[in-house]
């Protein structure tokens, strides 16, 4: 598995967000931080657009099967996005997380929110 992988999050903050999730694998940190600045300055060249993104180091789980799960919500308050991610066992297990996640109001000012989950193996080098 490639050593981190990165992740961004963009929206456009409309009456009705979406938030569309991309995952990539990255070599090193530098290229990792260049890929998810250059998206963030892509998806604010427009008014009330915003993204965020994470490098995630997957130094600790090589060799792992099985997915990668990615929730990502909106801040009512300032409009932010928060990524969060976790691996699961299989795809099954990591769309019904995914989907008890989106579903949840356990996140008091969240806006909007989405999933997503990928299969650790489309991120091996």
């Amino acid at each position: 598995m490639s050593p981190l992988i990165v992740i961004v999050a963009s929206t456009h903050l409309s009456i009705i967000a979406t938030i569309n999730i991309a995952a990539r694998p990255s070599k090193t940190l530098d290229e990792c931080r260049r890929i998810g600045e250059s998206a963030i300055k892509a998806a604010t060249a427009k008014p009330r657009h915003s993204a965020s993104y994470v490098c995630h180091d997957t130094t600790r789980e090589q060799g792992l099967t099985g997915a990668l799960g990615v929730i990502a919500y909106v801040s009512q308050e300032d409009g932010k996005i928060t990524i969060l991610e976790s691996y699961m066992e299989t795809m099954s297990d990591c769309k019904v997380a995914g989907m008890a996640a989106a579903a949840s109001k356990a996140v008091p000012g969240v806006r909007t929110r989405a999933w997503a989950c990928y299969d650790l193996g489309i991120f091996e080098q």
